[in-house]
C-alpha cells in the first residue's frame, strides 16, 4: 500500500461516513460518561434529598402547629395564668401553706394543736418535670363539724392541697361531753 492509495481510500467517501460517525461515537461517549452522567447523578440525589426535606418539612410544620396552639391557648387564658401560680407555686412557700391552714382553721373554729412539715431540700437547684409534694400533718381536738368545714375551707382555698389521710380518736372509751375528738389529718401540698 502506497501513499497514494491510502489518501484514495482515506479521502473516499465511506471512510468519511466511518470516520463521522467514529468521531461522533467518542464525542458522544465523552459527553455521556463526563457531563450526562454526572447531571443525572446529580439530579436523582437532589429528588432524593427533596423527598427528605419535605418530611422534614412536614414534621417541622406540625411542631410550628402546635406551638401557635399552644400560643392560642395561653392568648385566651393570659387572665388566668396567676391562677396556676397560685394553685401550683414553683418553690414550696411553707409560710403561705401555713397561712393558709391557720386561715381555714380560724374560719371553721378549729384549733390546731400541732403542725409537722416533711423534710424540704430549699436548696434543691436541679428541676424535674413533675410535680415536687410537701407533706403536712395536723393535729387538732375539736368536734366533727367544726373538721368538716375546717377541710372545706382548705379544699376550697387557690392553692392546691389534697388530704391524704383524715383519722379520728375518740378521747377515751366513752367520749367526752363536748364531743371532742382527736383528729389527724395528713395533708399534701404540691409546687414545682
Amino acid at each position: 500500500m502506497d501513499k497514494e492509495s491510502l489518501k484514495k481510500r482515506l479521502t473516499s467517501k465511506k471512510a468519511q461516513d466511518y470516520s463521522y460517525a467514529i468521531i461522533f461515537f467518542l464525542t458522544f461517549s465523552f459527553f455521556i460518561f463526563f457531563v450526562i452522567r454526572p447531571n443525572l447523578v446529580n439530579v436523582f440525589s437532589l429528588q432524593e434529598e427533596l423527598g427528605r426535606l419535605r418530611i422534614l418539612d412536614a414534621g417541622y410544620e406540625n411542631v410550628i402547629k402546635k406551638i401557635i396552639n399552644i400560643q392560642t391557648f395561653l392568648e385566651v387564658n393570659r387572665s388566668d395564668l396567676y391562677l396556676l401560680d397560685q394553685s401550683v407555686s414553683s418553690t414550696p412557700q411553707i409560710n403561705k401553706l401555713i397561712e393558709d391552714i391557720e386561715a381555714a382553721a380560724t374560719e371553721s373554729g378549729l384549733i390546731v394543736n400541732q403542725i409537722n412539715i416533711s423534710r424540704i431540700d430549699l436548696k434543691e437547684k436541679n428541676k424535674r418535670d413533675s410535680k415536687n409534694t410537701l407533706m403536712v400533718n395536723i393535729a387538732t381536738r375539736t368536734g366533727f363539724e367544726e373538721t368538716k368545714k375546717f377541710m372545706d375551707d382548705l379544699i376550697s382555698q387557690r392553692r392546691l392541697k389534697m388530704l391524704k389521710s383524715v383519722v379520728f380518736e375518740k378521747e377515751d372509751k366513752y367520749g367526752t361531753g363536748s364531743g371532742a375528738l382527736n383528729i389527724k389529718i395528713e395533708l399534701e401540698g404540691y409546687y414545682l
